[in-house]
């Protein structure tokens, strides 16, 4: 009964993005990631694109276990608003596993909360957010022993926008996202979720194991 409830409410999320969506900036990079921590001293190369109805982003990411609950995650790409010149954006986020579903299976899923920034330069401005976010993600086994795990990331922040000829404003926004990821073996992940963010639209990931 546990897992229809969770497989109903990314289902929903799926099916609001229209009464979500906000006008806001929105996140270049997308969320592309579950609430399991990675392990201390273990890391991952990523890379991205997110096809949004504000900008298309290219990118890619390292996300890195600073302790056993603990991940730290660097961002750095490519984005090209609709209608402008291509900038570049960079972020990063950190997020600790308060609830593990593998040590607990009396937790109802896997939570990490958080905290991320973004900073997106283009012609004609640049904007600058920073805020907080919680993950939530459930893992499911497949036949073949893979983990698909659909998950959702709720987020509130500070959106600061600069214009190039001296104007700003800074506003207060929310966002969400609500995907899928599929272990494709014990080192490759990829990632699908759709954004609901002001730059609302589909991202795609992977993520490759290298430490």
């Amino acid at each position: 009964m546990r897992k229809v409830i969770i497989i109903a409410f990314v289902l929903a999320i799926f099916a609001g993005g229209n009464i979500l969506a906000i006008d806001a900036a929105g996140s270049a990079f997308g969320c592309l990631t579950t609430a399991k921590a990675l392990g201390q001293g273990k890391g991952n190369l990523g890379g991205g694109i997110g096809l949004g109805d504000n900008a298309t982003s290219f990118f890619g990411s390292f996300d890195y276990g600073l302790s056993a609950y603990t991940n730290g995650r660097l961002r750095l790409g490519l984005y090209d608003p609709d209608g402008g010149d291509a900038g570049f954006a960079i972020g990063g986020d950190f997020r600790y596993q308060m609830l593990s579903i593998a040590e607990n299976p009396d937790n109802p899923f896997d939570l990490a909360p958080g905290g991320f920034f973004e900073y997106i330069d283009f012609k004609g401005g640049s904007i600058f957010e920073i805020g907080a976010m919680a993950i939530g993600s459930y893992p499911f086994e497949t036949s073949n022993g893979k983990i698909l795990a659909p998950y959702a990331r709720f987020n509130l922040r500070l959106e600061h926008y600069s214009s190039d000829g001296g104007g700003s404003d800074s506003e207060l926004k929310f966002g969400l996202n609500g995907g899928v990821c599929f272990e494709v073996s014990d080192l490759v992940k990829l990632y699908g979720e759709f954004q609901f963010d002001g730059n609302d639209g589909i991202f795609f990931g992977i993520d490759y194991n290298v430490l």
